[in-house]
């Protein structure tokens, strides 16, 4: 009987020393994926280096500018369309990206049917992603060392190349009242069919490249 009683009380002890060392499955952590906007939004705000000081007088807009927010604003002018179009892209210091479009008027075309009109885009985060990504473009970034004089060469030569009736581009970068601004009349044609040694045609060629990175169709 006493052998029995120690069997059954060894018996007892090794299933208690089994039970605690048998360890609970680990149950992964589910962790939220960040989306592609959000991670790049935990990037430190970007500070473009600008040249000119800007006024009310310069540059008209439909909205005012947070401190350190960048406004990217693409103008396009339709030959001899009635309206040109005006497009915004505001990057707030917080990542919060809102785009404006204006369709303007010809400064010569007056009356209730050429008013200048303003209404918001909306976007989803594909294209926020994308409007990001074309701010922090290597080729954005080092477009600004530029100057609107920088797209000429000087020379003897007078300019043979006319054009009519086609587009004109530009392109200005605004960041705390100050701002770089570029414009291009008809650039495709001035850098494939233009035989004109006062253009700078590596500059001319940068600035399509960039227009093209802001999703410009040309």
């Amino acid at each position: 009987m006493k052998k029995v009683f120690v069997f059954l009380l060894v018996s007892l002890i090794s299933c208690k020393k089994e039970e605690k060392n048998i360890s609970k499955p680990e149950i992964p952590e589910i962790k939220k994926e960040k989306s592609l906007v959000e991670k790049e939004i935990d990037d430190p705000f970007l500070f473009l280096s600008l040249k000119d000081t800007i006024d009310v007088k310069t540059l008209e807009f439909p909205f005012e500018l947070e401190r350190n927010a960048i406004c990217v604003t693409i103008s396009i002018s339709y030959g001899w369309n009635a309206f040109d179009d005006r497009i915004h892209y505001i990057f707030s210091e917080d990542s919060i990206i809102n785009a404006f479009k204006e369709k303007i008027p010809k400064s010569y075309l007056k009356g209730k049917r050429y008013k200048k009109k303003v209404e918001k885009i909306k976007l989803n985060n594909k294209k926020k992603s994308e409007l990001l990504a074309s701010l922090k473009a290597e080729k954005t970034i080092n477009f600004q060392k530029y100057n609107q004089t920088d797209f000429t060469i000087d020379s003897n030569k007078i300019s043979r190349c006319i054009v009519t009736d086609n587009n004109g581009y530009s392109i200005t970068f605004l960041q705390n009242n100050t701002y770089n601004s570029f414009f291009y009349y008809a650039p495709i044609f001035a850098l494939n069919k233009c035989d004109d040694e006062t253009i700078n045609k590596s500059v001319l060629k940068e600035f399509i490249e960039l227009l093209k990175i802001w999703k410009v169709e040309l």
